[in-house]
């Protein structure tokens, strides 16, 4: 941290590692008081700064240097020629101290304060079903935490958990269908001292709406070819065949979005478009898109199933591009990915 490495440029002469010779006897508060050099730092970010001064004297070469404050000792960091000096490698919410001097003399000439600004944390949802919310948090260092602020409309933000050393946080603590909002902060610590941020950009997600399942288990897939939809101004034809419809080279299922495109019963909805997350006994988990509904009088009483093949989900495919495998099993649900029974049908809201 304190130790920096040489930032170098053309114009620059080359830089030693070695200890300045003024290093143990100029305080820090009498150097800080010099007059008669203006050195000021620009172009502050969370590592790095540019450091300038103005001089009414001519100088061959300046040396910039940088104080340890462990051993309250200046230690040489480059040389230069130029009035200026990008200084990189620092810390983020930390201050440094940074004095030039005649490069031929060792005179003092100057310093300056840096302090580096800190970062604000940047949320993202990662995973969001009706029983928990993935926060994806970004890289921190070991010294950086990230502390987090939920609210639902009409509350006020509470700060629900700090957390340190992780890149996500689960908030497990919501319920199905509702609205959240997030914030956060970051706070950095550097030695005994910490600095925090501003609170980051607000981030609304909604949960997802937990839906009913049948009594069957739902472990046979069927599908069918999307080309037997022919009725080009229903929402069906529309989706399947819209630009933003592709078929999957793995499965030769239909995907819009990265959602498998499927038929359910009207009990799940009979919105073409409506998206949902399907979750299997394996522990895998599937998004699809209403790209069909299985007809009422094929389904049971409650129309989630279809009575005929007991399937709850039907993919709609591409046939040409199925595999040999789900043409000889007859359905899906021998393949690895969709394996296993249904054990949650969640509907995006």
């Amino acid at each position: 941290m304190f130790t920096g490495a040489a930032y170098a440029n053309a114009a620059e002469l080359s830089a030693n590692n070695s200890q300045a010779e003024f290093s143990s006897v100029e305080p820090i508060k009498s150097v800080l008081e010099k007059s008669g050099f203006e050195i000021e730092a620009e172009d502050v970010t969370e590592h790095s700064a540019i450091l300038k001064w103005n001089t009414d004297k001519s100088y061959i070469a300046y040396k910039v240097c940088k104080l340890n404050i462990l051993t309250n000792k200046w230690e040489e960091y480059a040389q230069t020629t130029d009035n200026s000096i990008k200084v990189t490698n620092l810390s983020a919410g930390a201050e440094y101290n940074f004095c030039v001097l005649n490069n031929v003399t060792n005179d003092l000439l100057g310093a300056a304060k840096v302090k580096t600004k800190i970062k604000r944390p940047k949320l993202k949802v990662k995973v969001r079903t009706s029983k928990k919310i993935v926060l994806s948090l970004g890289k921190h260092a070991k010294n950086e935490t990230v502390v987090i602020y939920r609210k639902t409309q009409g509350k006020k933000y509470k700060k629900i958990a700090s957390v340190k050393g992780k890149s996500t946080y689960t908030d497990k603590k919501v319920k199905g269908s509702t609205t959240y909002s997030y914030k956060a902060k970051l706070k950095v610590k550097n030695g005994k001292k910490t600095t925090t941020s501003r609170y980051s950009s607000p981030l609304k997600t909604k949960t997802l709406l937990s839906m009913g399942l049948p009594a069957v288990s739902g472990s046979t897939k069927t599908y069918a070819y999307y080309t037997a939809v022919t009725v080009r101004n229903s929402p069906q034809y529309r989706l399947l065949n819209s630009s933003n419809c592709y078929t999957d080279s793995e499965t030769g299922i239909r995907m819009v979005d990265g959602c498998y495109c499927v038929a359910l019963g009207s009990y799940y909805g009979t919105t073409i478009g409506t998206k949902y997350r399907v979750t299997f006994s394996t522990g895998k988990s599937i998004n699809v898109i209403l790209c069909d509904q299985k007809a009422d009088c094929h389904t049971d009483s409650r129309h989630q199933y279809a009575v005929n093949n007991n399937d709850i989900l039907e993919f709609y495919v591409q046939g040409s591009a199925m595999p040999s495998s789900i043409r000889r099993a007859g359905n899906f649900g021998s393949y690895p990915k969709f394996a296993g029974s249904v054990t949650s049908i969640e509907k995006y809201v």
